[in-house]
């Protein structure tokens, strides 16, 4: 783990949902049979260009459908004709993926702490609740924040601000965790502090701001705060 500055510990720690707290190596093996290998990639890619597309034109569409869509353009890519049936199958693996091994452990640690542990996705209110359910980990956040509510996605300024808002929180007192970099530097811009967890072969990128911690998994974070 890797800490780029001393720093006073956080009251909240928010923290991003698919692929820092779930694992999406099931939605990533359904869609590689379907259409072959990269095609998770093509539609992660897809989904997240959407939804900023989505936020920057104010035009705010429910994550499950902007999933819908993407799998649809993987679909005219590959050449095959989209199937209802396939739309369906993905948003049950996406409801149902199961937690980091280091999950589970590591919320507790933090809990035990005194940290508020809260959930701050993308996802579709709906669709968080029953992930978090499904994965058996509902009960270690203490609250559960949708992007829904704010009719915006991350990585947008605001998204950040109002989450720490809504918990009467001045933003210097909470932090984001996640494993993607633009999320990570969302929060930054927006004045959270922020933790960049290595789940994959993303890289860091964060051009002038970097993130308060940095490390490899989430149960060296508790090291450090």
């Amino acid at each position: 783990m890797k800490t780029n500055q001393l720093i006073l510990k956080p009251k909240v720690l928010f923290f991003d949902i698919n692929e820092t707290i779930l694992n999406t190596d099931p939605l990533r093996s359904f869609l590689s049979y379907k259409f072959g290998e990269n095609a998770y990639d093509l539609w992660f890619s897809k989904l997240l260009h959407y939804s900023l597309v989505s936020t920057v034109t104010d035009t705010y569409k429910n994550f499950g459908l902007i999933a819908i869509d993407a799998l649809k353009v993987v679909f005219n890519l590959k050449r095959t004709d989209f199937t209802a049936d396939t739309s369906t199958q993905l948003l049950n693996i996406l409801s149902s993926l199961p937690a980091f091994p280091d999950v589970l452990k590591a919320l507790e640690i933090l809990k035990e702490k005194g940290y508020l542990i809260v959930a701050l996705s993308n996802s579709s209110e709906d669709l968080l609740k029953r992930q978090l359910t499904n994965a058996k980990i509902d009960y270690l956040f203490d609250k559960q924040i949708s992007t829904e509510i704010f009719q915006s996605y991350k990585p947008h300024r605001d998204v950040y601000l109002k989450a720490a808002y809504l918990l009467n929180t001045p933003i210097k007192e909470c932090m984001l965790v996640a494993s993607h970099n633009w999320d990570v530097y969302g929060a930054l811009c927006a004045g959270l502090r922020a933790a960049f967890i290595k789940r994959s072969e993303q890289q860091a990128y964060f051009l002038s701001l970097k993130p308060d911690i940095e490390g490899i998994g989430l149960l060296s974070l508790f090291q450090e705060l």
